[in-house]
């Protein structure tokens, strides 16, 4: 169920066959057990090690209506070429940057389900990229999401660009969301 349309070529990238997105997600399907969601303290990082420089836990704060940073893999900080670990959404992206990642985010707090999304950007290290996530949901009730775990991997637009993710010249094509049944 997409928020934003896909063009075809990013409705064929295969999220699960990344090494990365698809160990996130395994993980948090094992730990929330027969919940809805599992709870923060359920997370182990010690059992995500290989996958820890992708991820990043995102603070729900006052219901949804905004998102705080509160662990950011160091892979996701060299990527984007800042440290954002505590701060939040809207301090770090454009108008049209925060609009999509609040929606994502919504999106993941009003459904409780997991979801793969896509979308481009260029750093402020001036490095044109791709980001395939997914963010899971974390619940100390099972009812509202407080946090979201999310695996973040990167395609990279120009050769030699960085030396992490994956290089690639891809059809960037639009942003969007999918909700993961």
């Amino acid at each position: 169920m997409p928020l934003q349309g896909a063009t075809s070529t990013a409705a064929r990238y295969d999220f699960r066959a990344d090494r990365a997105l698809r160990t996130a997600l395994d993980y948090w399907e094992t730990v929330r057990g027969d919940r809805t969601m599992p709870r923060r303290r359920d997370i182990d990082p010690t059992e995500l090690r290989p996958v820890l420089p992708y991820l990043q836990i995102t603070e729900v704060v006052s219901g949804g209506s905004s998102f705080r940073y509160r662990l950011v893999g160091t892979a996701i900080v060299e990527a984007f070429g800042a440290k954002f670990t505590g701060k939040f959404v809207d301090e770090l992206v454009t108008e049209a940057r925060d609009g999509f990642v609040h929606a994502c985010y919504r999106a993941v707090c009003a459904s409780r389900r997991p979801a793969f999304a896509r979308s481009r950007y260029v750093t402020t290290t001036n490095i044109d990229l791709c980001a395939n996530r997914v963010p899971l949901p974390l619940s100390e009730d099972d009812v509202e999401v407080s946090q979201i775990l999310g695996a973040l991997i990167f395609e990279f637009t120009r050769p030699g660009a960085a030396g992490i993710g994956r290089q690639a010249q891809i059809d960037l094509g639009a942003s969007y969301v999918d909700l993961l049944e």
